[in-house]
């Protein structure tokens, strides 16, 4: 019955704000806790479309509605059509580098810089976080194959863990400013597109960094390929080579990418070319311990290029043209270009399934999945559904 109540206000809600953006807060029951999240729906949700979901989880002493205010992500929400969603950790007596304090914070045990006093009883926030996209999903029309998660400082490292337990439901992962805190590599559900962002002058809680107030970007590719460096306690190798271990890539990093006056970046590449992912570090010049407010958009266009079947690190940002081309999309019997064209359809791989000369193309016979669709001058992605 309590389901039902859900489901029916829910849907109420919907129906009611469907032409208008709305902030509708919920609250779930898991392992008989009581948990918040917020829900921001864009204006131009309609019902039908399938859109995106995308989290952003908040840091230490934060909550959901600390970041659907300040973290920009439900304006973007509004300007890009996704559906984003402010989760809240649980309050919990704990102590860390600056002794015993009560303040919320994500459960990231045992890979933590932090531990709970005795008697406190700590929630499973992974568990959380599945029931949240389970209701969500239950009740809006939610593009399964594209569900994005970031977070920062705790919230980052809570991102860090379901980057290595929630790879079956999540299509990439942000952390921003904290990540993986011990030396352990993990076996994640499935390797997916990781991205780590952290400030120059960003020390984090509890690390305590030599006498230089930041950390020159000129050694930024010796802080991420050298262990035991005192800044940041070595963190930056530590996370780096975390990643690395955990969704086999390549150490071998591509050259370093960026105007060094902002921010500069590198990438790691899986080291089996057929899997479909990638681990992006990103440094950022005179950024502290904090979330700026440019992160929303970079790491959208980032995030949005992969998908649940497969990142399409071969697609850039511009490649989008021929999408406007061919109709439908998704697509189950029969695409149709505006005109007759040479063409090639590839699969996640790069195998070559079909080709020809035609203005209507039979995708009947092809697997359910994502499929690249290329012409002289063209390329796009295209979702085949049975």
């Amino acid at each position: 019955m309590k389901h039902l109540t859900f489901v029916l206000v829910f849907i109420s809600c919907i129906a009611s704000f469907v032409h208008a953006q709305q902030k509708v807060i919920r609250k779930t029951s898991v392992d008989g806790k009581e948990r918040e999240y917020i829900v921001h729906i864009p204006a131009s949700y309609n019902g039908i479309a399938l859109v995106p979901l995308v989290f952003m989880l908040h840091g230490t002493g934060g909550n959901g509605d600390d970041m659907y205010g300040n973290s920009g992500w439900a304006e973007l929400s509004d300007k890009e059509g996704f559906i984003a969603v402010f989760p809240s950790s649980l309050r919990y007596k704990i102590l860390d580098h600056e002794g015993a304090k009560t303040t919320t914070k994500w459960n990231i045990t045992p890979d933590a810089d932090f531990t709970f006093q005795p008697g406190e009883v700590a929630y499973d926030d992974v568990k959380f976080l599945y029931k949240v996209i389970a209701e969500i999903t239950s009740n809006l029309n939610i593009d399964t194959k594209r569900i994005y998660l970031n977070g920062f400082s705790n919230g980052g490292s809570m991102a860090a863990r379901c980057s290595i337990e929630m790879g079956d439901v999540l299509d990439a992962v942000c952390s921003n400013a904290a990540a993986f805190f011990l030396d352990t590599t993990y076996v994640p559900k499935r390797k997916l597109p990781f991205l780590y962002q952290v400030g120059n002058r960003d020390y984090g809680p509890g690390n305590v960094g030599p006498e230089f107030p930041q950390a020159p970007m000129r050694l930024f590719d010796t802080l991420i390929s050298t262990p035991g460096i005192p800044y940041l306690n070595g963190k930056h190798y530590r996370i780096a080579n975390n990643a690395v271990n955990n969704f086999s890539l390549n150490s071998q990093h591509t050259a370093i990418v960026g105007d060094t006056s902002v921010a500069i970046f590198t990438t790691y590449q899986p080291i089996d070319p057929s899997d479909c992912h990638e681990f992006r570090y990103i440094f950022v010049k005179d950024l502290g311990h904090s979330y700026p407010n440019w992160a929303p958009t970079k790491h959208w266009e980032w995030m949005k290029k992969y998908t649940l079947d497969c990142s399409t690190t071969d697609v850039d940002d511009h490649d989008v043209a021929l999408e406007s081309l061919f109709y439908p999309n998704p697509a189950n019997s029969l695409i149709s270009f505006q005109k007759s064209m040479p063409y090639k359809i590839v699969d996640i791989h790069g195998k070559l399934i079909l080709q020809g000369i035609d203005q209507h193309v039979d995708v009947s016979q092809l697997y359910e999945g994502m499929y690249l669709v290329i012409t002289e001058n063209s390329k796009g992605k295209i979702l085949i559904k049975n």
